[in-house]
């Protein structure tokens, strides 16, 4: 019994520590909660793309349960630094360390268990809210909340695993310390750090090559692979300079007479110096979660406000009818069951496309079959359709110089291609013009392919590439033509179902519409828009309780620095101007480097965002503006909370 009462005391005496605590582990419990709620929630799997999205949010999962463990691991390491220091007082007074064991395991237990109980109710509550959100996002029209004992178990047993860890990091460091070291652990000092200028070097190298990838690639598809790469450099580099370039920054600071022997700037200069080693690692972790909330938000709020436009390029018309055979969509005939089902069909017209080959176009303009080696890789992956010079003047309503035998028209829809020649295979073709867009053709496909749609003289040179093409290359590919129909259509949803089946069943024909592709985009684009959500909120969360915690543990070990200070003369006017000016300092950099790395970060978001078909045009830009004034008001506000905590720790010492 006697433990039981000293680990519930420890925790309500510690309770400014333990509180956020176990908020936190309460909010990271719900998210977990709210997650597999939304995976096995009936609403869900009875959405058109329920495949798609319940692997999202098993992906989204797995992150939040690792985001968790990192999470209340960072967040109990402020904790543990305090218990080890009453742990030293409880052995001084004659406890053993299997007796501070059996206390850390209760305080283990209890934390545990207000943690898993408040989170899973938040959870079950805000469950509710969430779902309704999703489905509104995704077009869900059934909300179904399900609540099964696997998700339970799940939470629970995860969150055991967690404390249990928590538990043994808590006896690792009762069996490696000594009694002295345990009661002085919150007291340690910091030395002076070295300026490793190697290191720095190492830095500016990292964070350069970074930024460089991020500037200089030119394919969406390369994006995607070097995206991750960038972002393990500027990781890197970010931890790397805060800890030795703001040591460097500091010391200049420090040589320079007239600007460090100033009161406000001696103290803030001075303190900070001696605590980089601390502050960088803080203020590092605090820069890269903020820049993941920004580069989140930015990506998914982008794709779900880009959607209709991404409908709009793939779809000119509201429908388009695809013969399957040589033979032409029968106009007349489909206007008649049009009619038949009290459909009007509007702005009709013709096409005729091939179907595509896909090859490896080379950055010489080199196109070469898919082969065994090749087939895998994405890097020059290109997929080609081709249209006749009569199609492309009949759509263009243009009526140019006829293309010579070796002349072809290039319209390359990711906009990357310049080149004034393209080779298929051994015959060179000079690209007479690389046209911007060919009014009426989609000026996006469902996969995520670089794709070119070329303008022949006639069908012979498909012909001749297409038996050249199944003649060479493991990849075996015919080049065929598919007539299009494409018009717009007024009617009730059930009308237009009816009409579309019918037509496809009678005909032969294939069909694709406007009105399902938006369902099915939702529901994609709308997932995609919550999990960042989610995955805001957490590293927001994040941000704010690794702000906390530090000025918790730093107003602590400043109450007797600024009452020295106060005692050799310092006016108390001084010392808040002293400590303003270090907390300017400690909120501002992250919040500013931050942004630098969006900026750099945003020719690569828009490769990946073409992939989705998203146009990088106003509306990307305003929601980037929006999202940086949004998050740095959001930091503001966290600003404007946690300095009062530095001020109440400090001011107990300042008259």
């Amino acid at each position: 019994m006697l433990y039981w009462k000293l680990a519930w005391q420890s925790i309500v005496k510690n309770r400014l520590e333990y509180l956020p605590f176990m908020l936190a582990g309460s909010a990271a419990v719900a998210l977990n909660m709210v997650i597999q709620l939304l995976i096995y929630s009936k609403g869900v799997k009875k959405l058109a793309a329920n495949v798609s999205v319940i692997e999202m949010l098993t992906f989204s999962q797995i992150v939040i349960a690792i985001f968790s463990i990192i999470f209340l691991l960072y967040t109990y390491s402020f904790l543990s630094k305090r218990k080890q220091s009453e742990f030293g007082l409880f052995s001084i007074l004659g406890l053993q360390k299997i007796d501070l064991i059996k206390i850390s395991w209760r305080q283990q237990f209890i934390s545990f268990l207000a943690v898993t109980f408040f989170g899973l109710i938040t959870g079950v509550v805000f469950s509710k809210v969430l779902i309704l959100l999703f489905m509104k996002l995704v077009g869900g029209t059934e909300f179904q909340l399900n609540i099964t004992a696997v998700s339970i178990v799940f939470i629970v047993v995860f969150f055991m695993i967690c404390f249990l860890f928590l538990l043994i990091t808590d006896m690792f460091s009762i069996f490696k310390l000594k009694t002295i070291s345990l009661l002085h652990a919150t007291k340690k000092g910091e030395s002076e750090p070295r300026s490793h200028w190697v290191l720095f070097g190492l830095g500016l190298v990292l964070l350069t090559m970074g930024y460089y990838i991020s500037l200089t690639v030119h394919s969406p598809l390369k994006a995607i692979g070097q995206f991750f790469i960038a972002v393990l450099l500027v990781v890197c580099a970010t931890y790397i300079l805060f800890i030795v370039a703001s040591t460097i920054i500091l010391k200049v600071m420090k040589r320079n007479g007239k600007y460090y022997y100033q009161a406000n700037h001696f103290i803030t200069v001075s303190n900070m110096l001696f605590r980089m080693k601390q502050n960088a690692t803080g203020l590092a972790s605090i820069t890269l979660l903020t820049t993941m909330s920004l580069v989140v938000i930015v990506t998914t709020v982008s794709m779900f406000v880009g959607q209709e436009d991404y409908i709009n390029q793939q779809f000119p018309r509201a429908v388009i009818l695809t013969s399957s055979s040589d033979r032409k969509v029968p106009i007349k005939s489909v206007r008649k069951v049009a009619s038949n089902n009290g459909i009007k069909i509007d702005k009709p017209y013709k096409l005729g496309i091939s179907t595509a080959i896909a090859g490896d176009l080379t950055t010489q303009g080199k196109l070469q079959p898919l082969t065994g080696d090749s087939v895998g890789s994405a890097d020059n992956l290109s997929e080609i359709q081709f249209i006749t010079e009569k199609q492309y003047k009949y759509m263009a309503n243009n009526s140019s110089n006829k293309l010579k035998a070796n002349e072809i028209y290039v319209y390359d829809r990711q906009g990357t291609f310049n080149g004034g020649n393209i080779t298929f295979l051994d015959k060179n073709y000079h690209v007479k013009s690389v046209l911007k867009k060919i009014k009426g053709i989609p000026s996006v496909q469902p996969n995520m392919t670089h794709s070119l749609i070329v303008v022949v003289p006639s069908k012979s040179v498909t012909s001749a590439l297409g038996n050249e093409f199944n003649d060479l290359g493991d990849t075996k590919q015919n080049i065929t033509y598919k007539n299009q129909l494409l018009f717009n259509v007024t009617g009730t949803e059930q009308q237009r179902e009816k009409f579309l089946k019918e037509v496809s069943q009678t005909y032969n024909i294939t069909s694709e519409d406007r009105f399902s592709t938006i369902s099915v985009l939702k529901e994609f684009y709308g997932g995609f828009f919550f999990i960042g959500l989610v995955f805001s909120v957490s590293f927001i969360m994040a941000t704010g309780l690794i702000i906390y915690y530090k000025q918790i543990s730093e107003g602590r070990s400043d109450q007797k620095q600024f009452d020295i200070l106060q005692k050799i003369g310092m006016s108390s006017q001084e010392v808040k101007q002293t400590i303003r000016s270090q907390i300017i300092w400690i909120f501002g950099l992250p919040v500013v480097v931050a942004i630098m790395h969006l900026c750099f970060a945003m020719p690569m978001i828009h490769k990946i965002l073409q992939l989705f078909g998203i146009i990088i045009g106003p509306v990307v830009y305003l929601t980037t503006v929006l999202t940086v004034i949004s998050i740095v008001l959001i930091y503001y506000l966290i600003y404007l909370k946690t300095s009062k905590t530095y001020y109440q720790q400090v001011s107990r010492k300042i008259s």
